[in-house]
């Protein structure tokens, strides 16, 4: 499903210059990008105009360097620590923090870090006086909260903002920063209720977001969606348009870039876990076995995303993982091992969602 009112990131870039070649009348307001100069066969280096070809040698598996100018691809996993009666059952959560322990120090390995957005875990490290987040932050893993409200029929719009701030401010008590929230997707305005609450950007935003859209602006088939589950697809519905933040104004146009929106979003890719069906499929799933297929569609999208990829402009990717159930680490060392070539050519890098949002506001900065 396409939506004529979606905005490339071209548009966005194309709105931010225009406003700052308003305001400096006539100079420069965006980083020069620099012409790589031509290699040579024998210098272990494969750039263009360089191609195997050419210099097969240089070109060979293993041996491929970053052309140092060349765009990039920020990836990130962005996991919801939910699921669990951490809170209540102190068993329940020593078992949940050994988790979220035993796969940072997996993915620690591959120089990856995750992005863990608490939910009842908050709860839990206070409760049984384990502080978890505050120990993944000092590993450089980035922290942020699992809301998972605003799309409850009877939700009190007026209340929204108070519990958001709430949440925030117990997360906080652990001694993190939080500069963002996920679950938020509302019928309610809101990307004001979390601007309103103190965050600067949000993640994992799926289809139901659109039911805070004024008509004009609200895709053909989403005019009544019954809950977050129910339209539960990544937004945009197109991988291109997933692969650079904007800034929003309000739920009632949030779809649009507004270079003074006080709210970023990071648009969310699909899920860890759920790939293959994903791939086999126009919808989203949250329950699904974690197989060697999953990683097969993992790797076939991030191939699909870096076909899309611009120079001069943030390019960020980032697929969703409950944990929830506990998985297979074999698989989970798969993945990181196929995604590792990638990231040996330069062609990706490993970020936190809060790392992108910084490489999202310098870039801003940079056209300013």
């Amino acid at each position: 499903m396409k939506n004529h009112t979606h905005i490339t990131y071209g548009l966005i870039l194309l709105t931010a210059v225009a406003c700052n070649l308003a305001a400096t009348a006539g100079s420069s307001v965006s980083p020069t990008q620099s012409v790589p100069e031509k290699g040579r066969c024998g210098d272990g280096v494969c750039t263009k105009p360089e191609n195997e070809s050419v210099c097969p040698a240089d070109c060979a598996p293993g041996s491929i360097t970053a052309d140092s100018s060349a765009p990039v691809l920020y990836y990130g996993i962005m996991v919801h620590l939910e699921g669990w009666d951490d809170a209540r059952a102190q068993g329940a959560f020593e078992r949940h923090a050994e988790l979220v322990r035993r796969y940072a120090t997996l993915f620690e390995t591959y120089g990856a870090r995750l992005t863990l957005e608490s939910k009842e875990f908050t709860d839990g490290c206070i409760a049984w006086g384990d502080n978890v987040l505050k120990e993944m932050e000092d590993r450089g893993h980035g922290i942020g909260v699992h809301a998972d409200i605003g799309g409850e029929a009877d939700m009190n719009c007026a209340e929204f903002a108070p519990l958001l701030r709430e949440r925030k401010r117990t997360l906080e008590g652990l001694g993190v920063q939080v500069r963002h929230v996920s679950g938020i997707v509302s019928s309610c305005d809101w990307v004001t209720a979390a601007a309103d609450a103190g965050y600067l950007f949000t993640s994992g935003t799926v289809a139901y977001a659109l039911m805070s859209l004024r008509d004009d602006l609200r895709p053909a088939g989403f005019a009544d969606c019954a809950g977050p589950g129910a339209c539960h697809q990544a937004y945009p519905f197109d991988l291109a348009g997933r692969l650079h933040p904007w800034r929003m104004n309000s739920g009632e146009d949030w779809i649009l870039h507004d270079p003074n929106g006080r709210l970023v979003i990071l648009p969310s890719g699909g899920s860890l876990t759920c790939a293959a069906e994903e791939a086999d499929s126009n919808d989203s799933y949250t329950k699904c076995d974690f197989t060697a297929a999953d990683i097969d569609g993992l790797i076939a999208e991030l191939e699909k995303a870096l076909s899309y990829v611009e120079a001069g402009v943030i390019n960020t990717y980032y697929v969703s993982w409950s944990i929830g159930a506990e998985r297979d680490e074999a698989l989970l060392e798969d993945f990181l091992r196929r995604v590792k070539p990638y990231v040996d050519d330069g062609r990706v890098q490993w970020k936190t969602l809060p790392e992108m949002y910084d490489l999202f506001t310098d870039w801003e900065k940079a056209l300013s």
